[in-house]
């Protein structure tokens, strides 16, 4: 989570996915799904929209899967995340970059 908070998307995705070749069952899914988030912000890093939005789906799918909670990270808020991201993107705005966050944890900024 640190290293797809700070930007680190390429990493973080290098990190995930030796946990993923590791597990099974629906976990598997959930780490699948962050991989892919992680993969689908690289490409928006590197000017690849179309890589933003096809692989972007495809986390969604995995993590939408995965429930509103797994892994101990807010799932849904990462979705909620992913999709203003993305519906921004499109509308040539500079979003703000999403985060994982820990089930419970409350965002920068907000009060508890």
């Amino acid at each position: 989570m640190e290293l797809f908070n700070r930007g680190e998307f390429f990493e973080a995705h290098e990190v995930v996915e030796d946990l993923w070749n590791e597990t099974t069952g629906p976990e598997r899914e959930f780490l699948k799904g962050f991989i892919q988030a992680a993969v689908a912000l690289e490409h928006h890093r590197r000017g690849n929209l179309n890589g933003l939005r096809s692989v972007g789906t495809t986390a969604a799918g995995y993590l939408r899967r995965a429930g509103p909670a797994a892994g101990g990270l807010d799932v849904a808020g990462l979705l909620r995340d992913l999709e203003e991201f993305r519906t921004r993107v499109e509308r040539g705005e500079s979003p703000p970059r999403p985060r994982a966050r820990r089930l419970g944890a409350t965002p920068a900024g907000e009060e508890e």
